[in-house]
């Protein structure tokens, strides 16, 4: 657009005389460039007018060109459509390795997740049905102050202790417990997103498929299976944005 087009908008069509300049606009309110306007004698009130009135108009036809309103970008996850979009639409529940997520932040970063950025990194504007994060609890090691932030943050808490066997050793896992729960939700929302890298919920993919939901995984990348990012429609990657300062 050259310096000399400008525009003005109205729900009524007609024109309107902005000192040297006549703009207007149709029935339907959308706006009419005029080439020969002279903007020279606009002040800076009505310019800024007219930019919120262009920036208007740039969100329609994004939108109405199924583009991402906000950055004009091709969507490569469901699309965007008018109004608010089918990923707004989206109903998503999440699942939470929390053992997975702590020794893949500590390995690769040193660091801490923030469990509320990751969360709104995965849903996005999607609609969240539920959240559930799945817990190990450890003998002589105080959660409670953590526990209470993942319930802040929007979690529900699973909690499983530590098992010691015959021959002395312990064990504690989730999988098995996790990937029957995102089974069962696979009948009650549009998206499941398991929250680990591990590549044994890649076993899970076909039954939740077969149920009607997208399934996604959201991870570090150095710590995202291969197998499991098969296995999904789509993964979200987490980095050093997504950890505690």
């Amino acid at each position: 657009m050259s310096e000399s087009q400008t525009l003005s908008t109205g729900a009524d069509s007609g024109t309107h005389d902005h000192g040297s300049g006549i703009t207007a606009t149709g029935s339907d309110g959308r706006l009419i460039l005029d080439p020969d306007e002279a903007v020279e004698s606009l002040d800076r009130e009505d310019l800024e007018e007219r930019y919120l009135d262009l920036k208007d108009e740039v969100w329609r036809l994004r939108r109405a060109l199924n583009l991402n309103p906000a950055t004009g970008e091709l969507p490569n996850n469901g699309g965007y459509a008018s109004p608010g979009g089918i990923l707004a639409r989206q109903t998503v529940a999440v699942f939470v390795d929390v053992q997975n997520m702590y020794h893949s932040a500590k390995k690769a970063y040193g660091r801490n997740l923030s469990y509320a950025k990751m969360l709104r990194a995965c849903v996005r504007n999607r609609r969240l049905k539920r959240a559930i994060a799945y817990v190990i609890e450890r003998e002589g090691i105080d959660q409670v102050s953590f526990l209470d932030h993942l319930r802040y943050c929007g979690f529900e808490i699973r909690k499983r202790e530590v098992i010691e066997r015959m021959d002395g050793s312990r064990k504690a896992e989730w999988e098995l417990g996790m990937a029957m729960d995102m089974v069962r939700a696979a009948e009650k929302v549009d998206v499941v997103i398991v929250v680990s890298g591990n590549g044994v919920f890649a076993d899970a993919a076909p039954m939740i498929q077969s149920k009607g939901a997208k399934f996604e995984c959201c991870a570090f990348r150095e710590s995202m299976s291969d197998l499991l990012i098969r296995a999904v429609d789509q993964y979200h990657v987490l980095t050093e944005d997504h950890l505690y300062k």
